[in-house]
This record gives structure tokens, sequence and C-alpha cells, in this order.
């Protein structure tokens, strides 16, 4: 088995020592992150998500995620590569997460800002608080089945400045019978829950790092783009398969912090 220390350590070396003078890629999706066309253009997450100097602003909702533990090996790799991004000059550009925030999307929920069909249920009403609203999905995934030792085997896709603003590592299934898994899984919940969004059959999974508050120059964009292989092929070298764990129904007020209320497919523990 490799050491995974060693492979860290060898890393942050190479990232550290890449110079910023390679050919810059053209693709009409650097348009994510470079200057804006218009003069009060802004990254799509300010002023949604995050304020432009990087803190957080209040959005509020539930979700349905598969946790990624601090102190796993997928969360440690995943902080190297958060911390080696960090020592960039780029990384001004961007609001990144808490390790202990690491997640990847099973099933989106609802959002406090986002109240009309098909993202917000038919039978609870638009002005109901959120608070409502979760009550009313935990009452409806009471009896939702799944197996106890239910785990979902994805792979590192990709981690790509010219496709994803931010900091975005795409996910897939591990093989078609993950895939097949995950999206009769996602099926079920859509109809438990009364909500199905556009993208539900191409829904992009993925573990988000950090969001875009402010535009790079095209410099900037260079060096990130740079920085992103090494961290992809660190991660791809380093975890292969990532074993998650099951999805878990939560609560947020913000993109920080995410509140476990319980396993999809086990009732809520009470005394």
């Amino acid at each position: 088995m490799t050491n995974v220390n060693t492979l860290r350590r060898a890393f942050m070396l190479q990232a550290c020592a890449m110079t910023a003078g390679v050919a810059f890629a053209s693709s009409s999706a650097s348009t994510k992150l470079t200057l804006p066309r218009a003069a009060n253009d802004k990254p799509y997450d300010v002023d949604r998500k995050f304020l432009k100097d990087g803190k957080a602003r209040p959005f509020a909702g539930n979700t349905i995620i598969s946790q990624i533990p601090l102190r796993t090996p997928i969360n440690e790799a995943l902080t190297v590569v958060r911390n080696t991004i960090a020592t960039y000059d780029f990384s001004q550009c961007l609001s990144l997460l808490p390790p202990s925030s690491y997640h990847m999307t099973v099933f989106e929920g609802v959002i406090d800002e986002k109240r009309k069909a098909p993202f917000w249920p038919s039978d609870v009403p638009r002005d109901a608080s959120i608070q409502a609203c979760t009550q009313h999905f935990i009452a409806r995934l009471k009896d939702f089945f799944l197996d106890k030792n239910f785990q979902i085997r994805m792979q590192i896709d990709d981690f790509n400045v010219y496709k994803d603003s931010g900091a975005t590592v795409r996910l897939v299934p591990a093989n078609l019978q993950e895939s097949q898994k995950l999206r009769d899984l996602r099926d079920r919940l859509a109809q438990c829950l009364g909500i199905r969004s556009p993208e539900h059959d191409d829904y992009g999974f993925h573990i988000t790092l950090g969001y875009l508050v402010q535009w790079m120059n095209a410099q900037q964009v260079r060096d990130y783009e740079q920085v992103q292989k090494r961290c992809r092929a660190y991660l791809q070298k380093t975890l292969g398969v990532l074993e998650l764990d099951g999805p878990r129904f939560c609560t947020f007020n913000d993109m920080l912090a995410f509140d476990d209320k319980f396993a999809i497919g086990q009732r809520p523990e009470t005394l």
C-alpha cells in the first residue's frame, strides 16, 4: 500500500515548485473565473452564499448528504489540497470552506431563497418557514427504507478551472452498479419528498472546497489551472475509490456547517 504521508510530502513539494509560465489553454469556460465583461458583474455566489469579502451570508435550507468526517483519509487528503491552494496568490479570490463542512450532496433539499416548483414541495405553503418544510420532510422520510449498511463508492473525476468556478472536486460513481444505485436512490427520494429539479437526471456529484468571491486575472487562472492538475493527480493516486458513508438528512444556516439530523432509512433517535 502506498504511504499516504510520503505522497502528501511529494505533492506539496511539487506544487510549491510550480512555475507560472505555462501556456494558457483557450476555453470559453474561463469566463467563470476571470474579470467580468460588465462593471456590475460579480461571481455567481457573491451576495448569495457569500459576501465579496469571503464571509458567509445567511443561506438556510436542508439537504441529504454523505458526510466526510474529520480525521479520515478522504478528509485529510482534501485538506492537503485546501492548504495547498491557500498558499497561492489566487486564493484571495476564493472563500475556502472549513474541512468540517466537507460532504457530497446526494439529493438537494430546499433553500429559503428558492420557493417555487419544482424546487419547493407543492404540499407546503410557499410562505412556510424552512423549519416547517424540514419537519414536513422528516415526516415523509420516517418510513423511507434504506439498508443501514448502505455505502456509496465514488471516484475523483476532475478538478478543473475551466469547468467550475471556485474549488469543486467532481466525482463519478465507481462503476455502473454504483451509478444505478445512486440513480435509484435519488429517484425514490424525489418521489418521497415531492421535489425534482430540472437537472435531476444529470446531477453532477461533487465536493466543494471553496467558492469564488472575487474575479481572477488571467495569470491567476493560469496558476490555478496548474495547481489543480497536481491536486487532481494527488487525490486520484492517494484515494482511489472513495467509500462514503450512507446519506444523512441535514439542515444548514450557511455553507460553513451542516446540522446532522438522522441517517436516511433510520428514524431520528430520541429519549
